[in-house]
């Protein structure tokens, strides 16, 4: 087969215009080819039958001169087949003096490169050039650079250093596009988290481990002196709180941030008291406290039915000595578990938790016969495992959910406070969790999803007793005066304080659902606690000033864990404060009155080290000078040095933990979980502190409470906040109370009125038709007060007159236009929204039929211009008009979920109001009375036609446009459309309940006749069998 006249037979690759000089099989095996297409073919050289097409394109040798017979022919022949040569034994060699064969081999530069490139490789390399440019953006491979990129290569001699570092890049390219190592595996035991926190690194199973050993974030260098100051001392002289009372936050924080502070450290940290290196939970913030730090725990707080954890309850007995707001925000936690596994259960997403076939073990079964008893033995134990298996689902997935929600709350919620980010109008948070790289189009990033391992450093980093209240320690010395029987704090040693907590913790019941707290006592049927005495205490939380950071405002009753704390730092060895500072790229301190200010402060501490870089980790970061609010940058006014660590500790926390970052989808929460918990930048900035808070209190904190949706700041302090931020409006200011839910009531009272279900068209004696339309009850009371609410909270448009004003409109006729109307819509959405598969059209009927055709029914009723293909200046497309008149009739009539509500308003008072200003522009205009302007059909419609009568007829009667707009026209659109779907969706299941029936007798039926045959023939086989 010839190929742009050149000749194929020989090795050589040198081809000439005789097909000659194939004897030399020496060049062109270096790899240097130049791609060809063939342009003709010859049907004699198949032997298997004639040409179906053009042959694949093939390779061909570039020319290449013969070596010469001379030094450097001889040097090149050596290299060129070095392994030919050394292969069989390895001669002494001559090139190196020495002795040894030379592995260096000599490359070309890109001068000579320039003689194999052509063209085409032009344009390769500078496609290269520019996706270097754009970094790790995705590329198009339908330009087939990367195909393009091995034939540069290819075509680029051996010696070529360009062939060299394209092929390295390549690999490069190919290589990363994997992780090295992998760290995301599938199955159970990869996709739940552990009880200890093990396995969050699957290539490290123990790395971060309950029980395993505190890490060391810095080495410590400096030569302490050989006397360190008495512990009481330096509380006495830098951290007790001063006799004037306590300094009040500055940025009028809440003490609820304080408990979840509370939360989050004791999730990370619990000294073992038998070996401080160690802590006895997790370094993850796998919320622990509620639900344990390892199996004995975990199992103690589950009931092992359903999923669900034993109510109002957690894990971790510490916790009991924290102020009760600590243990009510674990019971919301619970209690969000626990909706969490019901809807999951309910909900069965994918079949994902389908409850196994039979009795749930426990439950009275019948006792088997003894000759079946081996049987049912064994059908009991499968029965059993896989009623086990269906609670670990549910419980694991649940948890997965909940820890999701801790997570959006700390990231959002808790870091837009820390960085006052909450008193600005902008949707940026800290979150560690973005993605980086290929997967999002930008540089390489920081790893994510290896583990974590907290220090003993941070340990003390996290000790804010500076921030109690004044409340809380009252409550505190109240829980000593109780527990050591002194009334006097001042009397309580460091080992009383030891002895009591282990006294104390031995008091408290080992059963969770057994445990009470701050004198609450629980229902002896549901084993819950008082809603009313759980609402009012976190609501007294949200209402109490924290303390400030700094110097000398730490309480006094905290002064035996103060010094424990800095013994405590002593026996790990940490640090000094400069030492660590200078870790974290911070100046160190040169002087006291750069550590603090205050000359008594920095006199004090002079005192007690001599030397700014004696100054202890744990007394210099308590008697840190407190930084200034800013806004936004310094929210929770910490001292400067930790202002800066958390931050880093946060990033590598959440960032290091695969559950949060490559293991957090949607496949591992189901869609409805990860939906649950995921906060909307659009709504609140993000902040989603309001899930927790109305899903365990429904009853008493209204969707837009300002207690639910900001607790972490004081509700006055809140209002300046709000009202600078023009949002003061969206919210109750009103102390949560017991109310009935109202979500449920008025849902019910509005979907009677609304005529969801039977709202079908029918006339009167006289031949007359409502104008009104459809009949959408227009003439109840509860249709008018619920579009009243609609139209003057969301829509924003008062004064505006729902009523009934049955003005009918005389003429026959009327049920035959609507007829053809939606007939007419019908068809038009069938043939429009259709595609061909394999032959055969199909249609989502319920979707794109049933639903479209009554929109496109009201847009005809009432002319509202569609944006079509033929009409590109449209406002809205058909989907999209359907979606908002969806949305407004969902918040009107079936507003029951209170997380959801805030929420739906707000989008609802957007599009609703823009809808309804094209309806009174359009009415204002003349566009509806008089039906111009129709761009859904040609020449005369019948039903546009009574549409224009209706507005005529309204108008008349002194209606205003405004009225006309958003009193009638809106309301029978938003109530027509979802009420007729559902009409057309019913009939649409009574016709494939039918088709189902029909295919069940016709199936039956085979299935009889099938029998007979085989009856008919075994008796003609039987009778010939007995013939013979």
């Amino acid at each position: 087969m010839a190929l742009e006249g050149r000749t194929t037979n020989g090795t050589n690759g040198t081809p000439d215009s005789h097909g000659a000089g194939g004897d030399n099989g020496t060049n062109g095996i270096d790899g240097t080819v130049r791609i060809i297409q063939a342009t003709t073919w010859n049907s004699q050289d198949w032997e298997d039958g004639p040409s179906l097409g053009p042959p694949p394109p093939l390779a061909t040798a570039v020319p290449q001169p013969p070596l010469k017979a001379d030094s450097a022919g001889v040097t090149q022949a050596f290299s060129q087949f070095a392994q030919l040569l050394h292969a069989p034994r390895r001669p002494r060699p001559t090139q190196n003096g020495c002795g040894t064969v030379s592995a260096r081999r000599t490359q070309t530069g890109f001068k000579l490169d320039l003689k194999y490139i052509g063209w085409k490789d032009v344009k390769t390399i500078l496609g290269l050039i520019k996706t270097r440019i754009r970094g790790n953006e995705p590329i198009d491979d339908h330009s087939m650079l990367m195909e393009r990129v091995m034939q540069l290569v290819a075509g680029l001699p051996t010696t070529s250093r360009t062939r060299v570092l394209l092929t390295d890049h390549l690999i490069d390219e190919l290589w990363y596009s994997l992780d090295h190592p992998v760290l995301n595996f599938i199955g159970d035991k990869h996709m739940y988290r552990s009880a200890d926190g093990s396995n969050n690194n699957p290539l490290f199973p123990s790395l971060g481990a309950a029980g395993t050993t505190y890490a060391r974030s810095v080495r410590p260098s400096i030569m302490p002196p050989g006397a360190l100051p008495d512990p009481g001392l330096i509380y006495d002289t830098v951290m007790r709180r001063s006799n004037q009372g306590y300094r009040k936050h500055p940025n009028n924080v809440s003490s609820i941030l304080w408990y979840w502070a509370t939360i989050i450290i004791h999730d990370l940290f619990w000294t073992d008291l038998r070996d401080m290196s160690k802590s006895m939970t997790s370094s993850y913030l796998d919320l622990s406290p509620l639900y344990g730090s390892n199996q004995d725990m975990q199992n103690n707080i589950r009931t092992f039915q359903d999923g669900r954890l034993k109510p109002d309850s957690y894990a971790d007995k510490r916790l009991q000595g924290m102020p009760p707001g600590v243990s009510v925000l674990l019971i919301m936690f619970n209690r969000f578990h626990n909706h969490v596994a019901g809807h999951l259960a309910a909900i069965n997403e994918g079949g994902r938790f389908t409850p196994p076939p039979g009795a749930r073990p426990g439950l009275a079964n019948p006792l088997p016969s003894n000759g079946e008893s081996q049987e049912a033995d064994d059908a009991e134990r499968g029965s059993k495992a896989a009623w086990q298996k269906y609670d670990e689902d549910l419980f694991q997935t649940a948890r997965l959910i909940t820890s999701g929600l801790y997570i959006n709350i700390t990231l959002v919620d808790y870091v837009r406070n820390i960085v006052n980010l909450n008193r600005c109008d902008t949707t940026w948070t800290l979150d560690p969790r973005q993605e980086m790289g290929r997967d999002a189009g930008t540089a390489s990033g920081a790893a994510s999803g290896t583990g974590n391992v907290v220090s003993a450093e941070f340990n003390l980093c996290y000790r804010w007793h500076s921030c109690i209240s004044e409340k809380d320690d009252k409550w505190i010395q109240d829980l000593y005066s109780n527990l050591f029987g002194k009334s006097n704090v001042t009397e309580i040693s460091t080992q009383d304080m030891v002895m009591g907590f282990a006294k104390f913790e031995k008091s408290i019941p080992d059963d969770p659902g057994a445990r009470t707290f701050n004198n609450y006592q629980r229902d002896s049927e549901t084993g819950k606690f008082n809603d009313d005495d759980l609402v009012d205490c976190i609501t007294s939380s949200i209402e109490d000033c924290a303390g400030a950071f700094g110097a000398r405002n730490v309480p006094l009753s905290m002064k035996p864990v103060e010094i424990l704390g800095i013994l405590q730092g002593r026996r790990w060895k940490v640090a000094g404060l400069n030492e660590f500072r200078k870790h974290f790229g911070l100046k160190p301190y040169d002087t006291f009155e750069d550590i603090n200010s205050d000359p008594d402060v920095a006199g004090c501490l002079r005192y007690l080290y001599e030397h700014p870089d004696f100054v202890e980790l744990y007394p210099g970061l308590v008697a840190e000078e407190a930084k200034e609010p800013m806004v936004p940058g310094v929210g929770i006014a910490p001292t400067y040095t930790i202002s800066r660590v958390v931050l880093s500790d946060a990033v590598c926390l959440v960032r290091g933990d695969r559950y949060y970052t490559t293991d957090y989808s949607p496949r591992a929460l189901t869609n409805w979980g990860y939906n649950e918990v995921q906060y909307d930048l659009n709504i609140n900035h993000g902040c989603c502190f309001h899930k927790l808070f109305l899903r365990a209190f429904p009853n008493h904190f209204k969707n837009n409470s300002v207690y639910a949706h900001y607790p972490m700041v004081i509700p006055s302090e809140n209002h300046r906040i709000l009202t600078s931020l023009n949002r003061a409006e969206l919210f109750s200011w009103d102390r949560p109370v017991f109310s009935p839910y109202f979500g449920g009531e008025l849902s019910t009272q509005a979907q009677k009125s609304s005529g969801y279900v039977d709202n079908g068209h029918s006339g009167h004696d006289n031949g007359s038709v409502d104008i009104n339309a459809n009949q959408m009850s227009l003439r109840h009371n509860e249709y008018e007060n619920v579009w009243a609410e609609t139209i003057t909270q969301l829509i924003g448009k008062k004064h505006v007159k729902i009523s009934p004003g049955r003005v009918r409109l005389a003429g026959d006729g009327w049920e035959r236009d609507v007829a053809k109307a939606y007939n007419h819509a019908m068809e038009q959405t069938l043939r429009d929204e259709s595609f061909a598969m394999a032959g055969i059209r199909y249609v989502d009927i319920v979707r794109d039929v049933g639903n479209m055709a009554c929109v496109l029914f009201v847009t005809r009723l009432f002319n509202i211009r569609l944006k079509t293909p033929s009409n590109p200046k449209g406002i809205y497309t058909l989907q999209e008009l359907h979606a908002v008149l969806r949305l407004i009739y969902i918040n009107t009539y079936l507003d029951i979920d209170p997380v959801k509500s805030f929420a739906l308003r707000q989008a609802t008072k957007a599009v609703g109001n823009q809808l309804g200003q094209l309806i009174e522009r359009s009415v204002g205009g003349g566009g509806l009375s008089s039906g111009e302007g129709r761009s859904n059909s040609s020449g005369k419609d019948a039903i546009t036609a009574r549409g224009a009568d209706i507005i005529k007829a309204l108008s008349k009667s002194g209606m205003s446009i405004m009225n006309i707009a958003w009193g009638q026209i809106l309301p029978v659109a938003v109530t027509e459309v979802p009420g007729q779907a559902a009409t057309v969706i019913s009939s649409l299941h009574a016709v494939d309940f039918c088709l189902d029936l029909v295919i069940t007798i016709v199936w039956h039926t085979i299935k009889q006749d099938a029998k007979n045959i085989d009856s008919f023939t075994n008796h003609v086989n039987i009778r010939s069998l007995r013939s013979l």
